[in-house]
Formats: structure tokens, C-alpha cells, sequence
């Protein structure tokens, strides 16, 4: 896909996707609880309607087949949510996905679920996809679980948690990776009735019933996090994200505040955010944490890169193990117009600003690999803005977390 951005100053109002890491969270407790979703505003994204449709597969499987194969594609939250439901679902499985998802660690949820009785063998790789699983009732009880690569392996587990005649005992061990999406887990527990609470690294779930309320997704705050990218990189844009909450339950509304120090305000009113660029001057050298906040790492780097900032990142261990390896695809795409790095560790990177940035036209565009990862397309579109001409390829792998993108993005050109 070929952009070029030639307006700088531009006033939409976007309609978000609705929030993946919500809605997928809120399938399988519908999933565990046996009931149809009352979800408005669900994600439209790939993998929250691949799931969709897996949990109906797996909750219409009769046992016809000795043994049933589940395709996860390269959706890690949807591998890592079904190993616990399969674990728990009777019949034979073979949960399997693509060729980079077998790269995917998965060692951390499958021996905790052994520990509480579950049969799950790996086809090929210990520690990695495909897994053979052999559904079974399982107890509950107390176990500890690594979420130094994944805080999925937890929410995996506690999804399920309500649903154990012994309830779950959780401890976390490691580095508490993502630390908000356990909290975001814990708290949609909480709306649909489960009684779940968490002290410290200590999350104790009872055995309950969910109940069958009407949930309303809010909108993705990573998917925001493209459109900060934008108007921090134009002259003078402004975005309304229709449906943002100020007191959220999704840890990447940070996004806020750190795009505040690139000069670009956020006011939330009439239900949602208007994002703006103010006059006031960006950092010289910002410098952040992403332990907790992951996903929004693609859209800092090319800001940085675009507004000319050095950086230096930290807490990007796990950002190798993501649908593609996220430090490694953006340093080699933004070393494409000549931005330079500097890997101090497995988990800092020190980023060098531009003196100058170069310009591309239509003739000579600057073409930039997505690695097949919707977050590395979305990152890298905004930079037109400041470069000119930009191709990306295989764009249309933004349908993962954000189908619309492109036909938000077109409204700004």
C-alpha cells in the first residue's frame, strides 16, 4: 500500500475498534459459563472473531472426530486462552497455529495446568505449539505461574478459575510482566460476578457462577495509540476516539500521558477523547518503561524517529516472542531512512535522533516490511507525515486488532 500524507492539519473523529483484549476476555467467560454473549461494541478485529468462531467449534464438537484440530493462525492471546479451555473440555485436541506461533513459548501455562492434573503433551518442540490435549475435569487448588514472558498464562488460568470445584490459588512468580492486563482480567471477572480478588502477587478466585450480564466494550486504547502517533507527527491534527474512557481499565492509556511530552493533549468529553497537537516542544531525550505497556512500543519508536527525539527504551524482553520480534522489526525498518541504534542489553535500547530527515516521493517511495504484524504497519504509515512518499507491505495485516485503520487513516490525506 502506497501513503503519502500532504495534510498537516486535519480535525476527523474516528469510531475506534472496540477493545480486543476486552472482548476477548469477555467470550470466554460467556465461553466457561455456558451462555450467549450480551456484548456491545465487540472487537471486529481478527483475532476476537477467530476466537469467536473456535469457541463455537469447540462448544459444538460432539466427539465425532478421534481427535479435533484447533488453528490459532498467529494469535497468541487466543492460543494461550484455549490451552486452558481445552484442558478443561472433554475430547481429544491438537491445538496448533501458524508457522511463527510454533516460535511462541508456551511452557509456563502448560506445566501449571499439569500441576493441577491437566493431559497436555507437545506434538513436535517441548515447550512450544502444537500441544495434544486430552480435556479433562480439573480440581483447582494453589499453584504459582511464570509471567516473566506472558501475564496471559494467568489470565488463561483465571478465566477458567470460577468453573474449579477448589476455586484457584494463584501466585505470581517472575517478573510481573503486563501487570495491568492481569488486573483488566480480574476486574471483567469481577463484572460478570465472580468473586476474584488480588493482593500483591496473590489472586484468589472461589468457585462461583458468572452471571449473564450485558457488557459494554470501551475502546482500544492501543489502537489509539496509532492516532496519538499521527497528530504528535502533524502540524496541527486533531482526532476525536469516540468511546475512550478517562478512568479505564486497559493499562495502555498511558498512551495519554506519554504523548504528552511530545505535545499532543488529550481532553476527554462528550464520550470519548479529543487528541490535539498543542505548540509546546517535545523532550529531547524521552525515556520510558514498556514492561507494562507492550503493545504501545511501535507507535513511541516512530514518533520518536519522526519528531527527530533520541530515546532509550526499556522493558522490551518479551517484544521478541510477539507476532513478529517487534525491537528487531521496527530498528530494521526505521534503519531504512537512517535512524541509528544501539542494543545496550536484551532489554534497553539506546535510539540515536535524525539531524535531518530524508524525503521520498512517489517515484522513490520508502518501502517498509510490516513483518506481517499489524502493529508495525500501523507504526510505520504515520511517518509519511514528516518523509513523504511510503509503501508498506502486506498492509492488510492490520485486520488482527484493527480492520477499519486504513479507512480511517484515508480521511486525514
Amino acid at each position: 500500500m502506497r501513503v503519502r500524507l500532504a495534510n498537516k492539519n486535519f480535525k476527523v473523529s474516528v469510531p475506534l475498534v472496540g477493545s480486543k483484549s476486552e472482548s476477548n476476555r469477555a467470550l470466554m467467560i460467556c465461553f466457561y459459563a455456558g451462555f450467549e454473549p450480551k456484548i456491545n461494541n465487540l472487537s471486529n478485529a481478527d483475532d476476537t472473531e477467530l476466537l469467536s468462531e473456535l469457541l463455537k467449534f469447540i462448544n459444538n464438537s460432539k466427539g465425532q472426530y478421534s481427535l479435533n484440530e484447533i488453528d490459532c493462525q498467529n494469535a497468541g492471546t487466543v492460543f494461550r486462552f484455549l490451552t486452558t479451555a481445552l484442558a478443561l473440555k472433554s475430547g481429544e485436541w491438537l491445538l496448533t497455529g501458524s508457522e511463527r506461533m510454533h516460535k511462541r513459548p508456551v511452557k509456563d501455562l502448560v506445566d501449571v495446568l499439569r500441576q493441577l492434573g491437566a493431559d497436555i503433551q507437545y506434538q513436535d518442540v517441548v515447550g512450544f505449539p502444537p500441544l495434544l490435549i486430552n480435556g479433562k475435569n480439573l480440581c483447582g487448588g494453589a499453584v504459582s505461574v511464570d509471567v516473566s514472558r506472558s501475564s496471559q498464562y494467568a489470565s488463561s488460568l483465571l478465566l477458567a478459575a470460577p468453573t474449579f470445584e477448589n476455586g484457584l490459588k494463584l501466585h505470581l512468580e517472575g517478573e510481573l510482566t503486563s501487570l495491568p492486563y492481569i488486573d483488566m482480567t480480574v476486574r471483567i471477572m469481577s463484572e460478570y460476578g465472580a468473586k476474584v480478588h488480588r493482593d500483591g502477587r496473590d489472586i484468589v478466585v472461589e468457585h462461583s457462577d458468572y452471571q449473564n450480564v450485558e457488557y459494554v466494550m470501551e475502546s482500544d486504547w492501543s489502537a489509539a495509540s496509532y492516532w496519538y502517533e499521527i497528530v504528535a507527527l502533524s502540524g496541527g491534527g486533531q482526532a476525536f476516539l469516540r468511546n475512550l474512557k478517562e478512568k479505564s481499565i486497559q493499562g495502555d492509556k498511558l498512551v495519554a500521558e506519554i504523548f504528552d511530552g511530545f505535545g499532543v493533549k488529550t481532553i476527554f468529553e462528550n464520550g470519548g477523547a479529543t487528541v490535539v497537537r498543542s505548540m509546546s516542544n517535545c523532550k529531547n531525550l524521552f525515556e520510558f518503561d514498556f514492561t507494562n505497556a507492550p503493545d504501545l512500543f511501535p507507535a513511541v519508536i516512530a514518533s520518536c524517529a519522526g519528531l527527530q527525539v533520541s530515546a532509550m527504551f526499556a522493558g522490551l524482553r518479551n517484544l521478541a516472542i510477539k507476532e513478529s520480534d517487534r525491537v528487531g522489526a521496527m530498528v530494521a525498518e526505521l534503519g531504512k531512512i537512517g535512524v541509528e541504534f544501539e542494543r545496550l542489553s536484551g532489554d534497553v535500547l539506546k535510539m540515536n535522533a535524525l539531524k535531518d530527515l530524508p524525503m521520498y516521493d512517489d517515484d522513490n517511495p520508502v518501502v517498509f516490511n510490516s513483518h506481517d504484524d499489524h502493529r508495525i504497519a500501523m507504526a510505520l504509515a504515520p511517518l509519511s507525515m514528516k518523509i513523504g512518499a511510503v509503501e508498506i507491505e502486506n498492509a492488510e495485516t492490520v485486520s488482527k486488532s484493527y480492520p477499519n485503520f486504513w479507512r480511517d487513516f484515508s480521511n486525514i490525506f
